[in-house]
């Protein structure tokens, strides 16, 4: 294994297969297994021998995709979240037809969209590969990428560098890696890098929004447990995501607002489904013609919680 890392400078991906970093193999298996979001390292090198292979009309898609943000950028950018709150107000009137336009998006709504889309970059990725791999990669706004498609999130990006690791880890004397003894400090590790990037982000976001300072951490320990709980699932096993929650939110270490919320709820069809209470709330409800609230809504209760569960037909 080559000792080779992505210099500081570098945007948003990776580095050639001749000199793989390890984490390329960890992403790879959490992009083959996560169908909600896709997750990179991109070589430039890589792609553009790809795109050589491509006949023109590929070639020319390509080049109509959004490009890479980095998340250093989207934080230095005073005007970033606002552009992406106004998409966001314009995808939402385009999906719920008794909204006639975008002034009609309520900024409460937006604000709570763009709060967990940005806050699933970190603690997703991170809580996938914690997993799936065992390992948490260096999550600083300097080594994410994303895009948007063309408000939602749907790609996320890491640039190879520091990862922690427990000792039995295959690649535990890289350079790169910072073996820890169990998989209690991995988790603390997760928990730790998660608030570290979420408190860069909030003291940029929270002036522009009307969310109090919990409403804020509830949202951050909501994507947190959320991130493990789908991780859980994409990997054939909610309880295991489950068990991983409890580890790295601990007992709601501050500033989290609380330890996990994930459970097992059986339906009005007797069905057993995994899902979590949340506490924060992306405010969909305030939108013209939204009659039903999803099932992890901070305003449900347990009993309609399993009505909307049984109202869904996959299990």
């Amino acid at each position: 294994m080559s000792d080779v890392a992505v210099p500081a400078g570098q945007p948003p991906g990776g580095v050639h297969r001749r000199c793989a970093h390890p984490l390329v193999a960890s992403v790879a298996v959490v992009d083959r297994a996560v169908t909600l979001l896709s997750f990179q390292i991109l070589d430039s090198m890589f792609e553009e021998s790809r795109a050589q292979r491509l006949g023109s009309h590929q070639r020319h898609h390509q080049r109509r995709t959004a490009s890479w943000i980095t998340c250093d950028h989207a934080l230095s950018d005073p005007d970033f979240f606002a552009r992406w709150r106004a998409q966001v107000a314009q995808r939402l009137a385009e999906q719920h037809p008794a909204v006639l336009d975008e002034t009609q998006v309520s900024e409460k709504t937006t604000g709570g969209y763009v709060l967990q889309w940005y806050l699933i970059i970190p603690a997703y990725l991170g809580g996938l590969l914690f997993h799936a791999t065992r390992r948490v990669p260096l999550l600083s706004p300097q080594q994410l990428g994303f895009r948007l498609d063309p408000a939602a999130l749907r790609e996320v990006a890491l640039r190879p560098g520091r990862f922690w690791c427990l000792t039995g880890d295959p690649d535990a004397s890289h350079p790169d890696a910072v073996p820890v003894p169990d998989e209690a400090a991995l988790g603390a590790v997760l928990r730790d890098q998660v608030i570290a990037h979420a408190s860069r982000f909030l003291a940029v976001y929270a002036p522009q929004v009307r969310f109090g300072h919990r409403t804020q951490w509830a949202a951050v320990t909501d994507v947190l447990d959320s991130g493990l709980l789908l991780a859980g699932r994409s990997f054939g096993s909610p309880q295991a995501g489950a068990a991983d929650a409890r580890l790295v939110l601990a007992d709601g270490a501050k500033p989290l607002t609380s330890a996990s919320t994930i459970a097992a709820v059986t339906d009005d069809r007797g069905r057993i489904r995994w899902t979590r209470r949340r506490s924060s709330c992306c405010f969909l409800y305030a939108l013209p013609g939204i009659e039903h609230p999803c099932a992890s809504c901070p305003r449900v209760n347990d009993g309609e919680r399993a009505r909307i569960f049984g109202m869904l037909e996959s299990a």
